[in-house]
């Protein structure tokens, strides 16, 4: 029987559990504490599976495989995977502590200021973004072989901007590595949240790095914008807009933003992939070179972690976010979010109203007309 978590215990003899940080569809966070000797204590974020899905091989395959990915990269901008424990009948992920905020959150507090966000904030976040899904695409196996890891889950919850003025992406769950040993993906299905899937996938191909670059430049344009690039008032306006890939220009809804830093995004939204960049390091670059073209009198990190310490503070945000991931390397899957073809609602037990949680990235293709609320 499966010990149920709770503020004191510790895992894998090591790990101390502190509060609950934040919750998803598959895992709780925990805040943790990790001790050593002389007084030596280090803050980590413990991600603990569901009890309801521990038991389920599948579920727990995509766990394992979340913390072999996480593992196999080493970048700034990707954050860390420390540990795995397998202790009474529960499963964690042990990753580095951040504080900070989502770039989803940290948008809407502008929205909500009626406040549009500075171009070179998202410009250098585009960069770290761009820079940790570079470290992804470009992994090389022990034999110097290339191994690239498909993210496919590259939107705003999973950008972490933290107090510090650092990018970091977040949650390689649904990620597609080239030498994974099992498909965990049934067939007919795409994961992924809705409005940021290419238009590759929406037509039934297979995710490629450049599937991420396209997610990548929907994020931008939304943290530009203030709203989402691809977004209908039914799920099938929604399927349609992605599959023809309709871009509304930048420039008429932002003018302050200059025709480089525009034009790139464009480039990267381009329905075709062999037309967007040719890597994610590439148009990371040229971002990098448009920001250089412009006179910035303070330091962007600087900038950007005074924004994040104040959006944090106007929305109470401390080491606790009961109901989303504002403060932890953890994104927030919930199917509401991310919707799919359904059958009839019918009473559930907890146990499966968890699991169809779990669910909530995978979709069938194509989606049709239920109302969004």
């Amino acid at each position: 029987m499966a010990e149920e978590p709770r503020a004191g215990l510790v895992v894998g003899g090591r790990y101390e559990l502190i509060e609950v940080a934040g919750r998803g569809g598959m895992a709780d966070v925990w805040r943790g504490r990790v001790k050593g000797d002389a007084g030596f204590a280090r803050d980590v974020a413990v991600k603990q599976m569901h009890q309801n899905l521990a038991s389920q091989p599948n579920y727990v395959a995509m766990f394992v495989e979340e913390a072999r990915v996480g593992s196999a990269l080493q970048s700034p901008n990707v954050s860390e995977v420390h540990d795995f424990v397998h202790d009474h009948g529960n499963y964690y992920m042990v990753l580095e502590w951040i504080d900070g905020i989502d770039l989803g959150s940290w948008v809407k507090w502008h929205v909500q200021r009626n406040e549009p966000t500075r171009w070179e904030l998202i410009a250098a976040i585009g960069v770290g973004v761009l820079r940790g899904l570079a470290a992804a695409h470009e992994r090389l196996g022990p034999d110097g072989r290339p191994l690239p890891i498909v993210h496919r889950d590259v939107s705003p919850h999973n950008v972490l901007l933290t107090t510090r003025g650092m990018v970091k992406l977040i949650d390689f769950g649904l990620a597609l590595a080239s030498d994974r040993t099992k498909e965990t993906t049934e067939p007919g299905i795409v994961k992924g949240k809705m409005s940021y899937l290419a238009p590759e996938i929406v037509a039934g191909g297979r995710p490629v790095p450049a599937s991420d670059q396209f997610a990548c430049g929907s994020v931008l344009w939304e943290a530009l914008v203030g709203r989402k690039l691809f977004d209908g008032a039914t799920d099938y306006e929604t399927y349609t807009r992605l599959r023809d890939c309709m871009v509304q220009p930048l420039r008429p809804l932002r003018p302050d933003i200059p025709q480089p830093f525009a034009q790139i995004i464009h480039r990267a939204l381009s329905p075709a992939v062999d037309t967007r960049f040719p890597s994610t390091r590439e148009m990371a670059r040229q971002i990098t070179t448009a920001l250089k073209k412009v006179q910035l009198r303070k330091d962007l990190h600087t900038v950007l972690a005074r924004s994040v310490v104040d959006a944090r503070t106007s929305l109470g945000i401390t080491h606790r976010a009961d109901e989303h991931s504002d403060a932890t390397p953890m994104a927030e899957i919930m199917a509401e979010s991310t919707p799919r073809i359904e059958v009839p609602v019918q009473t559930k037990s907890t146990a499966a109203s968890i699991v169809e949680r779990a669910k909530g990235l995978a979709h069938y293709l194509p989606f049709f007309g239920r109302k969004r609320g």
